[in-house]
């Protein structure tokens, strides 16, 4: 990495990393000695972190996290539980890091003829970058489906279009989006179009795909199920009502799992919680404290078997089983 840089540079960069970094030095300390400015210092300390002179690593303990997973384990029924570990307070980051992991295991997993459903949202917006950008080796399967139908007020806000064609590229596989709104009027709309030729067989490629990769979403006001009006105010009000703590899908549940769509339920288009738990493969990624409650609900209801999941995140949840909520 280091071959556009002649040799008296790399020896000063060098010189100034190990004063700054191993002696540790100040950069106007090192200026004076080295008889260079001191933003000369700054650039040559970019300059090596960029060309891979420096690296960083984080350890974190250990220990901690090897208990919090066997604390999930003994809670829940799951083949894998994947806690990764955060040390500041930035969702951003958090989601960052923990898709990172979701996608170095998929390509680990993934085989060419396996039929690949994934859901939309900003997790899975950001899981399509991190596998298109990130991932080094790619792996490939067969299809690529979208699970559930998109917000019909507001498609660009679900990145579908996105998101089925980042994992379709990076997989060489075959993209389908489901072209439909996934809430309905009525039951028999629903009905109608599920019917409909160039629905069916993309619901049927999403039916039998063999992995699901979704994001868990919690019930609340700030849901994007709530503020881009795929449930109208009524309906929403009703399923939190109901006891929704959570939705996978677009499907609501509560803190046990149980469903609480109520009557909306025959008008969602997509994939039903049934059919999603008879996978072999479920991975859920949940980031964010305010979705604790909305991952206890869908471990209990078993529609995953494969968590991936922050470390702050993971100590509410574990918090939240211990004082029983």
């Amino acid at each position: 990495m280091t071959k556009n840089i002649d040799s008296d540079e790399l020896n000063l960069m060098v010189s100034v990393v190990k004063k700054y970094y191993e002696m540790g030095m100040t950069q106007e300390q090192i200026a004076k000695e080295e008889f260079i400015s001191k933003s000369s210092i700054c650039r040559l300390i970019k300059k090596a972190i960029a060309n891979g002179v420096v690296s960083f690593q984080i350890n974190y303990p250990a220990d901690s996290i090897y208990e919090l997973e066997n604390e999930f384990y003994s809670h829940f029924d799951l083949d894998k539980v994947v806690i990764v570990p955060t040390s500041i307070d930035d969702i951003g980051t958090r989601m960052k890091d923990t898709c990172r992991m979701v996608a170095s295991d998929l390509c680990k997993i993934i085989r060419p003829n396996d039929i690949l459903g994934v859901s939309w949202g900003l997790t899975m917006d950001q899981l399509a970058s991190t596998i298109s950008t990130e991932m080094l080796i790619n792996k490939k399967c067969d299809k690529v489906v979208m699970m559930n139908g998109s917000i019909a007020s507001e498609v660009y806000s679900t990145k579908s279009s996105y998101i089925i064609e980042q994992f379709a590229d990076f997989f060489s596989a075959e993209g389908y989006l489901l072209p439909v709104p996934m809430i309905v009027d009525t039951k028999e709309l629903a009905d109608m179009l599920k019917m409909d030729s160039h629905i069916k067989y993309v619901m049927e490629y999403a039916n039998s795909s063999n992995l699901a990769v979704f994001s868990i979403g919690s019930a609340s006001y700030e849901s994007v199920l709530h503020r881009q009006g795929a449930y109208s105010k009524e309906d929403y009000e009703d399923v939190l009502t109901r006891g929704a703590v959570g939705d996978i899908l677009g499907r609501c549940f509560d803190i046990d799992g149980q469903p609480v769509s109520g009557e909306i339920e025959g008008r969602i288009i997509g994939m039903d919680i049934e059919t999603l738990k008879s996978k072999k493969i479920r991975i859920g990624i949940g980031v964010g404290n305010k979705k604790a409650r909305a991952i206890i609900g869908a471990l209990r209801g078993r529609m995953i078997n494969r968590l991936y999941i922050d470390g702050m995140t993971a100590r509410e949840v574990a918090r939240l089983i211990n004082v029983g909520r």
